[in-house]
């Protein structure tokens, strides 16, 4: 703390500067003039806590000073010295709130002990100061929080009544009027905050709404926060409390327009990134702000990837039309042999190929959002398919595994996607070369089927359907491992069974012949022969 000394009589000041203890006392600075006009000069340039004043000054006296100096810095705390015991300056001291009242000469023990209180008394001061500044702040941060759950509410449709509404605008401060017609803003965070963890995330998003606040509040009543979407909502009306006009003038269109290029341009110079905004149709809040919130994100979404930047306005039927791009890319990624047979066969370089054309069509001409997420669930459901008969988990190739930001940016991005497919192909691959086990797999799970008590009334569909493959591919597959096409293994086990049956029970044959599958027991006699070499009535007669 430091300490402003006044008295025309200069030894007095002198004397208590060279006397008091002021270091033991927590005083940092003593600052001695001779009148009450040098003191306010010193005052203007240097912060001071405390004053000590005499009354009796040539020219302005000391309650004059402490009335002025209280005026202008009303922390300061004063003390008056004098060399009279007039009731009549206690009394006009104790209406200027000073601190304490000292007669002449000056006693040093009555003076640290006066000046000790003093800076007691400011200490406690500014306690109680901190104190009340963070309540304000615990308030605020209650009140963003309040705020953020009431606006997730209304746009996620919970119930409310509209009396509930307003008023909790009353009591959360929130400009916004009921029953006004209003725009709602969707805010997409894009290149620049992709990588972002979610700790870091949500602080850029409430720096990026605060910057919406500054921009679009010079204009309109301004209500922003984050939306359970990962995204940012803005609510704006007008001053006017007949709110925004169902259809928008050119005048009104263009000035909005041009707040949120500066919006946008103001978040990629203080905040290195891109932000993309969409634009409602008017609405009426409270009532319509989740049907609206919810047209708007399917917007979002079906608005093309090359238009991240953009300043889009209400939602673009155009927008639903599969694109000549997309129909390719799906063309592309459905045809046979689809990503699932062509990893259960370790084709990796066909993998590949495949997803790289696919790639490359979206390289050339941008599909949608939702187009992409379509994508992007064929390409990891292939994956979890062979990982889980691998008993592995897709987090083991990828820490981010599916985590909601994580597979936002991946549909956001193609680019990110691409290298995200390839990086998880990789370590498939790897994986899979230390354990293969892909065709040796679904050989073993079709003789399972068949060893079962019900495996006599198996058919190749029916099996290739139990393990989820087309049933030619599952011919395929099951002749390369063994040597043996799949119609003639089911032939031969049920014969070998036929053979055990005749061998070691009296059943009849048409009994074996209908246990075994066989409705026509000619046709079995005949596949018995030409297996065995003889009927089946021979081999029971041996």
């Amino acid at each position: 703390m430091d300490i402003l000394l006044v008295d025309d009589e200069s030894y007095v000041t002198e004397s208590l500067e060279a006397t008091i203890p002021w270091e033991e006392m927590g005083i940092r600075h003593v600052y001695r003039t001779d009148s009450a006009a040098g003191a306010l000069q010193l005052l203007q340039s240097h912060p001071v806590d405390i004053l000590v004043t005499d009354i009796r000054m040539p020219g302005m006296d000391g309650l004059e000073l402490i009335e002025k100096a209280s005026e202008k810095w009303p922390e300061i705390r004063s003390i008056l010295l004098t060399g009279y015991s007039d009731f009549q300056y206690a009394k006009k001291a104790i209406q200027l709130q000073a601190q304490d009242y000292i007669l002449k000469p000056v006693d040093d023990e009555e003076f640290i002990k006066s000046v000790n209180q003093t800076v007691e008394a400011i200490k406690e001061r500014e306690k109680e100061t901190d104190k009340y500044h963070q309540l304000m702040y615990q308030r605020k941060s209650d009140y963003v929080l309040l705020r953020e759950n009431m606006l997730q509410g209304l746009l996620l449709g919970t119930p409310h009544t509209l009396s509930r509404v307003k008023q909790q605008l009353q009591d959360y401060e929130i400009p916004l009027q009921t029953d006004v017609e209003s725009l709602m803003i969707l805010v997409q965070l894009n290149q620049g905050f992709m990588d972002l963890d979610p700790k870091s995330r949500v602080l850029i998003e409430y720096a990026i709404g605060n910057i919406s606040e500054e921009i679009l509040g010079t204009n309109y009543k301004v209500w922003q926060g984050r939306t359970p979407h990962h995204c940012l909502a803005v609510l704006i009306q007008t001053d006017n409390t007949a709110g925004l006009e169902m259809e928008m003038e050119d005048k009104d269109r263009r000035q909005l327009y041009s707040l949120l290029r500066t919006f946008q341009e103001n978040v990629r110079q203080y905040l290195h990134g891109d932000v993309s905004v969409i634009i409602s149709s008017s609405f009426q809040f409270p009532n319509d702000t989740s049907t609206v919130y919810h047209q708007m994100l399917n917007s979002m979404y079906l608005a093309s990837t090359d238009e991240e930047a953009a300043v889009l306005y209400s939602p673009q039927d155009s927008y639903r039309a599969l694109s000549g791009a997309s129909k390719e890319v799906f063309n592309l990624l459905y045809k046979p042999p689809v990503l699932q047979q062509l990893l259960e066969l370790g084709q990796w370089r066909s993998v590949r190929d495949k997803l790289g054309e696919v790639f490359d069509v979206i390289d050339r001409h941008p599909v949608s959002r939702e187009h992409m997420y379509e994508i992007y669930l064929a390409i990891i459901n292939a994956c979890l398919y062979i990982t889980h008969r691998t008993d592995i988990r897709i987090s083991e190739l990828d820490v981010h595994g599916m985590e909601p930001h994580h597979v936002e940016r991946l549909i956001q991005y193609p680019a990110e996607l691409r290298n995200y497919t390839f990086r998880i192909l990789d370590k498939l691959e790897e994986d899979q070369q230390n354990k293969p086990l892909s065709k040796g797999y679904i050989v073993k799970q079709v003789k399972d089927l068949v060893a079962s008590e019900y495996g006599y009334e198996l058919t190749v569909k029916i099996i290739a359907d139990r393990v989820f493959l087309h049933p030619v591919y599952l011919s395929k597959v099951f002749k390369a491992e063994t040597g043996e096409g799949l119609s003639e293994y089911l032939i031969r086990i049920r014969l070998e069974k036929a053979l055990y049956l005749l061998k070691h029970t009296n059943k009849k044959i048409y009994e074996i012949t209908s246990e075994l599958g066989y409705q026509n027991p000619q046709y079995f006699s005949k596949l018995f022969k030409k297996h065995f070499g003889m009927s089946p009535n021979e081999f029971r007669e041996q």
